[in-house]
């Protein structure tokens, strides 16, 4: 299996200014990111790839031995960019200047920086074994459904999901949900070029990560609680 680590890291960004190299408890938070795939790579030989029009992340790229010839196009740089468009442009050049073929995309976002190296490995591991075309990280939700409401006008509301009977106690809840957290995804690339996505109902299958509070980084006080959860790890 040719497993390809996909890192998108374009240079704008909307919450954070220049969030792929914010800086993270001293380290740029890309930084992370290619830490895991360079552990990774022991195990599965794992290729790591950037996609960045960032110059300072290219030269970060560059000093941990990466090769950094590839320009993600500014059409593909934008906040409304697809990312599917992204790692599909990359993949091709990839393929093209390597002679290579790759059947497997591992993608992770620079702003998921506290990922967990056999959880990774574990689904890598089932990935290949049962042969899936899409798989992908979630997290444990919280507040159940039946307790988040929308807000429709005047102060109305409605429940995002209805209950048929009168539940008080979150534990009476039968059925449990996840959210995908975006930790990192796992994508047969013939399905990705086919599907034109990462998730698809009923065919992609979930790997159920073991903890409680999933960290995305899009404003400052993401940043705030990542920083405290990598301290106390």
């Amino acid at each position: 299996m040719n497993i390809l680590g996909f890192v998108p890291a374009r240079k704008g960004s909307v919450g954070i200014k220049g969030k792929n190299f914010i800086n993270l408890n001293g380290k740029p938070l890309i930084h992370y990111t290619l830490e895991i795939l360079k552990t990774l790579n022991k195990k599965f030989k794992i290729q790591t790839f950037v996609s960045t029009n960032d110059k300072k992340i290219k030269s970060f790229c560059k000093k941990k031995g990466l090769d950094t010839s590839y320009n993600r196009p500014n059409k593909l740089s934008r906040s409304n960019s697809d990312i599917v468009d992204t790692v599909l442009h990359g993949l091709e050049w990839y393929e093209n200047s390597n002679e290579i073929k790759i059947d497997t995309i591992l993608l992770l976002q620079p702003t998921s920086p506290i990922r967990n190296f056999q959880e990774i490995s574990s689904a890598i591991d089932i990935f290949k074994k049962k042969k899936y075309k899409s798989l992908a990280s979630a997290t444990p939700v919280k507040e159940h459904p039946n307790e988040i409401v929308e807000e429709i006008s005047n102060k109305k509301f409605k429940f995002l999901k209805k209950s048929k009977r009168h539940i008080f106690r979150r534990q009476n809840y039968k059925k449990n949900f996840y959210y995908v957290d975006g930790n990192f995804y796992l994508i047969d690339t013939e399905f990705l070029k086919k599907k034109k996505t990462f998730i698809k109902e009923n065919i992609t299958k979930i790997f159920k990560l073991k903890r409680k509070w999933p960290v995305d980084i899009d404003d400052a006080e993401d940043l705030i609680i990542a920083s405290a959860l990598m301290k106390k790890n």
